[in-house]
């Protein structure tokens, strides 16, 4: 006879989800204020740059953001503040390692921390209307980051924008799907790629008692984009894909995972030097995680730890992912199987 003791069977079965009836669930940003927003902002980039003499040299970076989202009153109707309380960033080429760590002065010197400290003090706002919508910023223009690496002003906007125009503000459906524009902002040579993108509401969850929507994203560059603009290289959208999960009830998105897969290169017309490169890929993975919501007086107190104890406590966890929810089904069919192999 054989018995069945693995505990994941227990541990599974406490993540089971239940996939709603095909309700209409209003899929609208909503912040409160009085409250903290604590955000984590992983880029991964990855690109194949020409050295002379060396050919393609690949390249790869990590940039991580913890951001805090401090929520107020507006005469518009709130108004969120945005300021770094972490910023970390590492690069790898050929060998060589620059690291930038706000937290650790033994990473705090070189390229990177010129460029990335003065974003540690760096504070704007953004202002939404009451139907959640995005309609103005404060401060920034007085913004510094590290425009050559990819985090300036431009970037900045294009990231706080980027969950209010990602969600259609109304009731949708599952099986429903909508449009949205992005722009993504390319730096110094490449100017910035507009991004149609198709997003889908696939099914809504319950999670601990709480609804979860599932969110595809898929996208590609907007036509038209760039065409008759002054630009020294010319970078083309392969292949945009992505996953939202959006908490209903608390209004905000749990994730937001984007990978985009680029072309660029010099635009049609010009000539190439002979044995140049041509078209030069860039991959990009994107991942926004809220990790915890916190009372703002609170997170005042000066009760660091305290308070942020109370913000990972308070964030829900985000729903399965596909090969979770795989495993939790093989379990399951494994169970029933060494059930009947009871004996009566």
């Amino acid at each position: 006879m054989k018995t069945v003791t693995d505990t994941a069977f227990v541990v599974l079965g406490a993540l089971i989800l239940g996939v709603l009836p095909g309700e209409a669930v209003e899929l609208k940003l909503k912040w409160q204020p009085g409250k903290r927003y604590v955000f984590d902002n992983t880029a991964d980039s990855f690109m194949k740059m020409p050295l002379p003499g060396q050919g393609l040299i690949e390249t790869k970076g990590r940039m991580v953001l913890r951001v805090h989202n401090d929520v107020s009153a507006h005469e518009k109707g709130t108004k969120v503040s945005h300021a770094f309380d972490s910023v970390r960033m590492r690069q790898e080429m050929q060998g060589l390692v620059m690291e930038y760590d706000s937290s650790d002065p033994s990473k705090g010197g070189g390229l990177l921390g010129t460029v990335l400290k003065p974003m540690t003090e760096t504070k704007f706002a953004v202002i939404y209307d009451k139907k959640g919508k995005m309609v103005g910023f404060e401060g920034l223009d007085d913004v510094q980051g590290a425009d050559q690496l990819g985090m300036g002003k431009e970037e900045l906007e294009a990231m706080a924008r980027q969950s209010s125009e990602f969600l259609p503000g109304r009731d949708v459906k599952p099986g429903d799907s909508w449009k949205s524009e992005v722009d993504l902002p390319m730096g110094e040579l490449g100017g910035k790629v507009t991004i149609d993108y198709t997003l889908k509401l696939e099914n809504v969850v319950e999670q601990e008692g709480r609804k979860v929507a599932r969110i595809s994203i898929s996208g590609k560059t907007k036509e038209g984009d760039g065409e008759g603009a002054e630009e020294i290289l010319k970078t083309e959208v392969k292949e945009a894909t992505g996953m939202m999960l959006f908490d209903i009830d608390l209004g905000q998105p749990l994730e937001v995972a984007t990978t985009i897969l680029l072309e660029t290169g010099l635009p049609a017309g010009i000539p190439q030097a002979e044995g140049a490169p041509g078209k030069l890929p860039i991959k990009s993975v994107s991942v926004a995680k809220l990790v915890g919501v916190e009372d703002l007086k609170e997170a005042a107190s000066g009760s660091r730890g305290e308070s942020k104890a109370k913000a990972e406590s308070t964030a829900p966890a985000p729903a399965e992912n596909k090969e979770e929810k795989r495993a939790r089904r093989k379990a399951r069919k494994a169970k029933r199987k060494a059930e009947k192999a009871q004996p009566e």
